[in-house]
């Protein structure tokens, strides 16, 4: 729907609002269902804004945690990494590193391919175990967004729903009211009254 034909609707839709003796029922409660139903949807904006900071807020106590509990290493690759047999296999190389005096050699997962003898990091926990890169705060920057944006539109969605359900509801309704006015202006109040019996 354009810009244009939205703002005619809505303003239709006001005017449905009005006292006019020429307004259907039909339309006033159309008209009372669509201005309810956009202001639910700006209703939603600052609740999907409050879910973006929850989610911003919950995710920056992950990368605080992992931040103090993750520290990296300059490895180097002993071997390159495999090549793959099948699509999505992840990529797997010999890494070799030193830690407290003592030199460390073990298989670790590549993010890509790796030549032998290449520089590469590994992060590590404080166990010493192989562990992924922590989280940053441009992560939780972009689970919070998402969140936000998947709140508000799953609001503009159902509402959409709900007005297209109205909509077809009423407008059954206003097809049956019309096929009864176009019998009776037919057949007259005998065949009305005849088929009403």
């Amino acid at each position: 729907m354009s810009t244009q034909s939205f703002a005619q609707h809505f303003r239709w839709n006001v005017r449905a609002l009005q006292r006019n003796p020429l307004t259907r029922a039909s339309d006033r409660l159309e008209a009372l269902t669509f201005v309810v139903l956009f202001l639910m949807t700006l209703l939603a904006i600052p609740v999907a804004m409050n879910v973006a900071d929850r989610a911003y807020d919950s995710t920056m106590q992950f990368v605080n945690q992992e931040v103090q509990t993750r520290h990296s290493v300059q490895a180097h690759a002993v071997t390159g990494t495999d090549t793959p047999t099948e699509f999505g296999t992840p990529l797997y190389v010999d890494a070799k590193w030193s830690e407290g005096g003592r030199e460390r050699t073990e298989r670790i997962a590549s993010p890509g391919s790796v030549a032998a003898g290449a520089t590469i990091t590994v992060w590590l926990d404080d166990t010493g175990k192989v562990v992924g890169a922590p989280l940053r705060p441009s992560d939780a920057s972009v689970n919070a967004t998402s969140a936000g944006w998947s709140v508000w539109l799953l609001a503009v969605v159902f509402c959409g729903l709900v007005g297209l359900a109205v909509r077809k509801a009423l407008d059954r309704s206003r097809a049956r009211s019309w096929d009864r006015a176009l019998q009776l202006f037919a057949y007259g109040d005998d065949g009305w009254a005849n088929r009403r019996s």
